[in-house]
């Protein structure tokens, strides 16, 4: 290109400087500050040696006018290859930085998938939001709460071997977690064979949004169980899993309770006591409901009334109903009879058992024992 551009164009110069920046911008895509210098060097020391060939064969040239150009030059190529050094570092840097960012986002990945299975996604979820202030913070809010445990578990236990029951255990909570998680519950905690759900908390909802829901879901976990027995007694498993639940709706402070250190999130407060106490109560495979639960969703569900109950912790009676079925309750029949001093209206099949023996004493003290002459 030198002898070239000298010999056939007679300006040697203006070429060789096209030829020394491309190849310096061509050597600062591959190479270092050494290999920019060099190939500088290089182009310099070719441009000179023609000059100096040029000036041998008697052509004008001058020397010491080309050698301070070449001098400059070379100076500007020292400047732009170690600004281009510096980009090139920079870049190696970022790239082992990205590297190093991916490798942490994919160890983060795995380490969340990890603590999913220990904390259950909408607390993650509105731990995301507000910096976490609603999980951290304590909260006054009306929620549904249910209570379940299974049946003579402790007869169970010792029926089985520990690794047979963990498997059991397993099984059981993937199906009872699973359905939580369709109807939009929080699982509050695991207590051996003991389940808490929350409606209501951290993600709000509406009273009679959450107690209908908490329902839905308790049927659904019964309906599951049924299942479940099928398959684990196919399996040769000799005790049926029987379930029992209680739900209550009301006021509670929810949010985290421990140290700095740890922390849990829960709810405490009566309503906690008085479903724990509801699911004590149930019969096996029942599901007990408040009344401050059934008044949210009466149009939604049939129940069995049980009447009023005294309830360790609560200093006054709950009144408390047996989970039927869904659909608008029939309305209960009336009987009503009149005569002269005397007017009478019952309905029969929302009395429970107690208020029937407190209506017939209330005959007998003013009407007096039948006989068989009456």
């Amino acid at each position: 290109m030198v002898a070239y551009g000298y010999y056939c164009l007679g300006n040697a110069r203006g070429l060789m400087q096209v030829g020394w920046f491309m190849g310096f911008f061509f050597c600062a895509g591959y190479v270092r500050f050494r290999g920019v210098i060099l190939t500088a060097c290089w182009y310099m020391f070719l441009y000179l040696t023609v000059l100096v060939v040029a000036q041998l064969r008697g052509l004008p040239v001058d020397l010491l006018r080309e050698s301070i150009r070449s001098g400059i030059f070379l100076g500007v190529c020292v400047f732009f290859a170690f600004l281009l050094d510096m980009v090139a570092a920079q870049k190696e840097y970022l790239q082992a930085s990205i590297k190093t960012l991916r490798e942490k986002d994919r160890m983060i990945s795995l380490l969340n998938a990890k603590l999913a299975k220990f904390v259950t996604t909408p607390l993650v979820e509105e731990l995301a939001k507000d910096e976490g202030e609603t999980v951290l913070s304590h909260q006054r809010r009306k929620i549904t709460v249910f209570f379940s445990d299974i049946q003579d578990f402790s007869i169970i236990t010792d029926a089985m071997e520990p690794e047979e029951l963990a498997q059991l255990l397993n099984e059981y909570y993937a199906e009872m977690i699973n359905i939580v998680g369709q109807f939009g519950g929080t699982v509050d905690k695991i207590m051996g064979d003991g389940l808490v759900v929350l409606f209501g908390a951290p993600v709000t909802l509406e009273a009679s949004v959450g107690a209908l829901r908490c329902v839905q879901m308790a049927a659904k976990m019964q309906e599951c169980l049924t299942i479940l027995n099928k398959q684990w007694r196919a399996n040769g498993f000799a005790h049926a899993i029987n379930v029992r639940m209680g739900i209550n709706t009301g006021l509670a402070v929810v949010g985290s309770f421990g140290s700095d250190d740890w922390a849990n999130y829960t709810a405490i407060g009566g309503q906690m006591n008085i479903a724990a106490r509801l699911q004590q109560m149930a019969d096996p495979g029942k599901i007990l409901l408040s009344h401050s639960t059934h008044a949210l969703i009466a149009d939604s569900v049939q129940v069995k009334r049980l009447g009023e109950t005294s309830l360790k912790g609560p200093h006054y009676p709950i009144q408390v109903y047996q989970f039927e079925g869904f659909g608008k309750e029939e309305k209960p029949i009336a009987i009503s009879w009149q005569a002269q001093g005397c007017s009478v209206c019952l309905q029969p099949g929302i009395l429970d058992i107690p208020e029937k023996e407190s209506f017939l004493q209330m005959l007998e003290r003013y009407l007096g024992k039948p006989t068989e002459s009456s």
